[in-house]
Order: C-alpha cells, then sequence, then structure tokens
C-alpha cells in the first residue's frame, strides 16, 4: 500500500525537505497590511520577519480553506492508496479538525488525520518519524499507534523576547495571569497536551536563555535519542550558540536548525528562540 504524508506549514519543515520525502505541505494563511500571502509560497520566512519590524504590522494567520484540503486529498488519492495527514494542536488551530470534515467529505477514501498536539518542529518531527516508519515497512494503522504514543512526550519550549505580538493578537490569556500587570518581563512558556502553559520568567535576555536551557534540560536525559530543534524567529545567531551548547551534551540526538514561520511567529513576533523534542520511535521498545 502506497501512503502519502500530508501536513500544514505550521510544522516548520522545510519545503525542499519535504519535496524530497514526498511530504505534502498545505500552507496557512498570512495577513499583512491587508494582503494575504501563502506561507512559504508568497512570502519567504525573512521577508515576514522584516515586514513585522521594519513596518510595524501587526500579522493575521488563517487556516487553509475546506475546500483546499479537499482538493489536495482528491488530487494525492490518484497516486496513492491511503494518506496520513498530521496536524497542528487542535487546541491551538481549527486546521485539524478542517482537515477531519474534509476527510469525511471523500467517500470510501482511506484518510487517516493525527492531531500532533504540538506546533512547529514539535510537529514537524512527528511528521518525519512518521515517513521514516513507513519507509521501514510499517502499515499505515502501526505508524497512527507510533504517532499517538509519541505525541505525549513531545516538549516545545518557548522564550518569548517580547510580549508585544501576544497581546496584539488577544492570545496572551493565561500568560497574562502568570505575569501579573508586569509586560516587560521575558515569559518562558511550553505547550503541554496541546496547549500553551506559562512555566517562568526572566528580567533579561541572557537570564532567558539560560531559563529555557535550564528548563529543557530538566525533562530531557543526555542519552536521549530525540529529534532535538533549535527554533528562532530571525535571531540565528543566537540560535547557533544555542544548538552548539545542546550538541556537547546530547550525543545521540538528531539536532537541527530552523526558523519558525508565520503559524508561531505572529504570536511570539521576533527574537523568540525555542527547542523541540520529538522522541525517536524505538522498534526494540515499541514506543
Amino acid at each position: 500500500m502506497k501512503v502519502g504524508i500530508v501536513t500544514d506549514s505550521g510544522s516548520d519543515l522545510p519545503r525542499e525537505l519535504a519535496a524530497e520525502l514526498g511530504i505534502e505541505i498545505i500552507p496557512f494563511h498570512v495577513n499583512l497590511n491587508n494582503k494575504e500571502y501563502r506561507d512559504g509560497i508568497d512570502i519567504t520566512r525573512q521577508e515576514f520577519y522584516r515586514k513585522l519590524v521594519e513596518q510595524k504590522l501587526t500579522p493575521k494567520t488563517s487556516q487553509p480553506a475546506l475546500g483546499f484540503f479537499v482538493d489536495t486529498y482528491r488530487r494525492l488519492l490518484q497516486k496513492f492508496d491511503a494518506l496520513l495527514s498530521i496536524h497542528i494542536s487542535g487546541k491551538l488551530s481549527g486546521t485539524f479538525h478542517t482537515a477531519q470534515m474534509a476527510g469525511e467529505m471523500i467517500p470510501g477514501a482511506d484518510i487517516r488525520v493525527v492531531d500532533s498536539l504540538s506546533a512547529s518542529m514539535g510537529q514537524g518531527g512527528l511528521v518525519l518519524e512518521a515517513c521514516r516508519a513507513l519507509q521501514k515497512g510499517f502499515s499505515i494503522d502501526q505508524v497512527v499507534k507510533i504517532l499517538e504514543s509519541l505525541r505525549k512526550r513531545v516538549r516545545l519550549f518557548v522564550t518569548l523576547d517580547t510580549l508585544e505580538f501576544l497581546k496584539r493578537g488577544g492570545r496572551i490569556g493565561r500568560v497574562t495571569a502568570f505575569l501579573g500587570s508586569v509586560l516587560r518581563v521575558k515569559p518562558l512558556i511550553w505547550l503541554v497536551d496541546g496547549e500553551v502553559e506559562p512555566i517562568t520568567k526572566a528580567r533579561s535576555r541572557r537570564e532567558m536563555i539560560s531559563l529555557l536551557l535550564a528548563e529543557f534540560k530538566k525533562e530531557i536525559t543526555t542519552e536521549t535519542k530525540a529529534i532535538i530543534t533549535v527554533l528562532h524567529t530571525a535571531a540565528e545567531e543566537e540560535a547557533l550558540r544555542l544548538k552548539s551548547r545542546i550538541q556537547g551534551d546530547f550525543e545521540q540526538a538528531e539536532i537541527l536548525l530552523r526558523e519558525a514561520g508565520p503559524a508561531l511567529g505572529t504570536h511570539v513576533g521576533p527574537g523568540a528562540l525555542a527547542i523541540s523534542v520529538v522522541p525517536k520511535f524505538s522498534l526494540a521498545s515499541g514506543n
């Protein structure tokens, strides 16, 4: 059985890598100054952050339309027997539910829609593991079970250099309650069961990065075999330094560097740093 993999651009998988692996990426839409762009198609990440900083714009993202999902699934089903569609947390976006509805609109099609309960490379790492499992000969049923097991152990830590973008987008919620009225501090948050939860806060950028590394190391042992991704929003030099610090301690991990796209950047703004951890599927342990 030939199985195709679909995800959304919230996964932050590079399109070149996705093309190489045969992964279909459905783009989010980004609205900047009343002009709409398809993430990764009509606008690059560098252009996106430059507009945010230079033009002081308030971006908005919207999920892919139901009809676009339906059309994509139908096109892919011409060359695949089944589809595995893995998406950003359903608690952060309606994309997962839209994908489910699209699958139900194609009678008889074998389309499995999975909520990653994560975002960015927390989601992207699961997509990579699904792709590798299929390449090893696992069935689609087995891969869905693998994903349901792995997603419980995915971690995504995010530091914000500014709260301005969370405030503009109305997504500040629990973070405001955690910080009180002080909006100049730099919070460290993480994704738990698909939802954003605050961890701690820092007064300076240096302290923020130290706390990010410390919290990450609390959760992950140095022997971990995982996909560890250092993410940033227009903060590449700091991300490279952070990646170097991690590489020395986590020799068995696959360590990547990515610039996060608009799905994350819209809410955290430029200058954010993050670390995602996706455990690798172990054939020996079965999880």
